[in-house]
């Protein structure tokens, strides 16, 4: 790889905020269209192809053979259509709920006994990430995830190599939407309907499987942002999506809260006693609630005093599984929540 690639790109890669999982999925305000699809200029499975996207189009002139996802949901992506990452980005989130090894579960399961695996370290500095993405010589970049990618940074990677992104904004669009433009990049446009037919159906057996969930309703508190809460105020995707997709109903209240710039709803500790529901999810760190439960107004609540709360740990993976979703996070983490979402409606049933 050159030295004027290397420099384009570390001028890049300096412009942008480099943000991989910060906080769990919340709601966007002005969320895709999911019935628009990927915008794809090419018969299916033949080169060149060319992909929309907010920032502008890429053409893929070839099939590529080394592909670089930007975010651990793009790597996801990937690993969901068969093809392995040349590079799995990390960042000291992911280490730290890993293990140290910044692959996740799903991950992991997806690559089966691979151990050895290479990463592109987000936490470092952008000189040295532009650096490592250049050694790494990739055909195509999939930035479907990344916060960080803006206009110029766009402008300067897509002028070396294709980035097939986002529509809206990073985590923006549905998982389907973004795994059909991804697989469309590579050439495997009917890979991707296979993937996303089998994930919805086994969503749907396990919404099947568990009849008693169907039509409860939830809220979901992703964090304190300092003076007020962070809640879900969309079912239309990450966790909101998931947890509807399994039967479950956002309340009505949670819908009508004012929104942050990045869709999610604001809470003022004063009104947390608005927050009734038959389950309540919690993300967290690492599954302490105590910012919460030193709220006579949370402990009052009657999800909470039945013990119908769901705790989603972000140590554990469970928010970037479901928050950041893709075939097959949801996979894994349906196994992983079903059980607790169960428990918890029935005691909200036995109370």
């Amino acid at each position: 790889m050159n030295a004027r690639w290397t420099r384009r790109l570390g001028a890049a890669v300096a412009a942008a905020t480099v943000l991989l999982g910060v906080a769990a999925c919340g709601s966007d305000s002005d969320s895709a269209d999911t019935t628009s699809g990927t915008s794809v200029v090419a018969d299916a499975g033949q080169f060149p192809v060319t992909v929309s996207g907010k920032f502008g189009d890429s053409t893929i002139e070839a099939a590529p053979t080394r592909a670089v996802p930007l975010s651990p949901q793009d790597a996801d992506i990937l690993l969901s259509l068969g093809v392995t990452p040349v590079a799995f980005p990390v960042d000291a989130q992911n280490r730290a709920a890993t293990g140290g090894t910044g692959i996740w579960p799903w991950q992991q399961d997806a690559l089966g006994d691979t151990t050895a695996v290479e990463t592109l370290d987000m936490d470092t500095g952008a000189d040295s990430i532009a650096e490592k993405i250049a050694v790494l010589e990739p055909d195509v970049i999939v930035s479907t995830g990344f916060w960080g990618l803006d206009q110029s940074t766009f402008d300067q990677l897509n002028s070396q190599v294709p980035v097939v992104h986002f529509d809206t904004k990073a985590n923006g669009e549905p998982w389907q939407d973004s795994t059909r433009k991804v697989a469309a990049a590579l050439g495997i446009p009917e890979k991707a309907e296979e993937v996303i037919s089998e994930a919805e159906s086994n969503l749907q057996a396990a919404k099947d499987a568990n009849p008693t969930i169907a039509g409860k309703t939830y809220n979901a508190i992703i964090g304190d942002t300092g003076g007020q809460l962070s809640v879900l105020a969309s079912d239309e995707r990450g966790i909101g999506q998931f947890l509807t997709s399994l039967g479950l109903v956002l309340s009505p209240y949670a819908t009508a809260l004012p929104v942050d710039a990045d869709g999610r709803g604001i809470l003022s500790y004063e009104n947390i006693s608005e927050m009734n529901a038959d389950v309540e999810f919690v993300v967290s760190p690492t599954g302490d609630l105590g910012y919460l439960t030193k709220f006579e107004a949370w402990n009052a609540l009657p999800a909470v005093q039945k013990g119908a709360v769901v705790s989603l740990a972000r140590n554990t993976g469970l928010p970037n599984a479901i928050g950041f979703p893709s075939a097959i996070s949801l996979a894994w983490a349906t196994d992983q929540v079903m059980p607790l979402i169960t428990d918890a409606v029935s005691k909200s049933n036995a109370g």
